[in-house]
């Protein structure tokens, strides 16, 4: 996804869901835990993950060159891994598998009403 007027769409659409379906909020060490389990499951090496002063309009930003998350603060939200995490990978399928089908369903249903590609995509945020 290189067009920006898509990526400032998909953004838009994702807080959309964040706020109409908000994820739990998780400790690092919790969030550490969950996502060694996820990738445990998707046969993903583990990105390390950090807490890092991001701008404070950037919640979170997945590294490619040195397959790594870096959170803004110390409490990220699931959404906000799995995103990260699907830069790095993909959004609605992981939404669906580790938070619930009920958040995929409507993060899906956000993303074809933009006309929005559901496809895994690499862009770095």
């Amino acid at each position: 996804m290189s067009d920006p007027t898509e990526v400032a769409l998909t953004y838009e659409v994702e807080q959309k869901f964040s706020e109409a379906m908000p994820t739990r909020t998780l400790l690092m060490s919790e969030a550490s835990t969950w996502l060694r389990d996820i990738c445990e499951q998707e046969d993903l090496d583990v990105p390390h993950l950090d807490s890092h002063a991001l701008p404070q309009r950037i919640e979170a930003v997945a590294i490619a060159e040195t397959w790594c998350i870096l959170v803004n603060g110390v409490a990220p939200t699931q959404h906000t891994i799995l995103h990260e995490l699907a830069h790095l990978s993909q959004l609605v399928s992981y939404i669906r598998r580790y938070i619930s089908l009920e958040h995929a369903a409507l993060l899906h249903s956000l993303f074809v009403n933009a006309q929005l590609s559901v496809e895994p995509f690499s862009a770095t945020r």
